[in-house]
């Protein structure tokens, strides 16, 4: 929202009012508090006909659509990578072709949430072409920075803070998985909202360059000068202690972000991993982050299960190095 404010747009925002404390915007905005998730709640909060833009990050995004007809001169969608076919598969299981553009197969399995995704994005462009708006949709990454909800780094982070003198790293970290800073990701939604030429379009979302999972650990170690060691152990002995190295290899191509909407990371996904890592070692996560079953993004952390995998796995290395 700093960018709309920055470029002199008046700001509206439309949420529940939960998390409002903490988070900071550089001006003021008007607050209308409802549920994005309930239909009438949202047609007796949102009551203006004449919105220049619409951007939705979360809530029912085809009853949103039905409601901002209208309403709105543009209505951004925000979605996510695992609308394409295969996008969820577990490492080494990748077989979805790289990088990944906006025009590849989606999953349209309708019983399940990427499935209702696939065909709310065919919603929205059906809107856009009737009439109703200008439809624009961001897919986006694996979010992470500051305030996050979904920080697969806080596994290493956390780590770091307890003083753990190694980590298991499941198929040597080697997995490639599209990750976005925050701030780069807003970036790209604001430009989506305003130029012109985002009109009828969908945009992948993310950093330009992708690292390993062993790289982001490297770099959260090393900027929080930490000697802890990353020891790599085969993915099936050590399943959920770093979901982001288990995740199957997955780049979205942004060549068509760069070229239609002149799109450029305002920060180097290096650089943005190591802010990430000081924020999260100044702001802790609670407890209950890590034991969140709905949200494990940052898997578990059963340090005594952990030594004894290390254990089994030395005398297995020993034993093999015998014969």
């Amino acid at each position: 929202m700093n960018f709309l404010l920055e470029a002199g747009h008046t700001v509206t925002v439309f949420n529940s009012g939960q998390h409002d404390e903490g988070v900071q915007f550089i001006d003021s905005v008007e607050r209308i508090y409802g549920n994005a998730r309930d239909e009438e709640s949202v047609r007796s909060s949102i009551t203006t006909n004449d919105w220049d833009i619409a951007i939705c990050t979360y809530g029912k995004l085809r009853m949103l659509a039905d409601e901002l007809a209208g309403k709105t001169d543009r209505f951004v969608g925000i979605t996510g990578q695992p609308v394409y076919k295969g996008a969820a598969r577990r490492t080494p299981d990748g077989s979805i072709p790289l990088p990944v553009q906006e025009h590849a197969d989606r999953q349209y399995d309708a019983s399940n949430y990427t499935g209702r995704v696939a065909v709310g994005e065919d919603q929205i462009f059906m809107q856009h072409g009737r009439g109703d708006f200008e439809g624009v949709l961001v897919r986006y990454p694996g979010v992470y920075g500051p305030r996050a909800p979904l920080n697969h780094e806080w596994a290493v982070i956390r780590r770091v803070l307890d003083k753990r003198p190694f980590m298991l790293m499941p198929h040597a970290g080697m997995s490639y998985f599209q990750r976005g800073y925050s701030e780069n990701v807003a970036w790209l939604v604001y430009l989506a909202a305003t130029r012109k030429e985002a009109a009828g379009n969908a945009f992948n979302s993310g950093d330009e360059q992708v690292l390993s999972a062993a790289r982001v650990a490297e770099l959260i170690v090393e900027e929080l000068s930490s000697e802890m060691e990353l020891i790599d152990v085969p993915g099936d002995l050590c399943k959920n202690i770093y979901p982001l190295a288990e995740k199957a290899p997955l780049i979205l191509d942004m060549t068509k972000s760069r070229n239609l909407l002149g799109y450029r990371d305002r920060v180097s996904v290096e650089q943005a991993t190591r802010a990430t890592a000081r924020w999260y070692a100044e702001n802790p996560l609670s407890e209950g982050f890590d034991t969140d079953t709905v949200i494990p993004a940052a898997g578990s952390f059963d340090y005594e299960e952990e030594e004894r995998i290390l254990r089994a796995w030395l005398n297995a290395k020993e034993s093999l190095s015998d014969l």
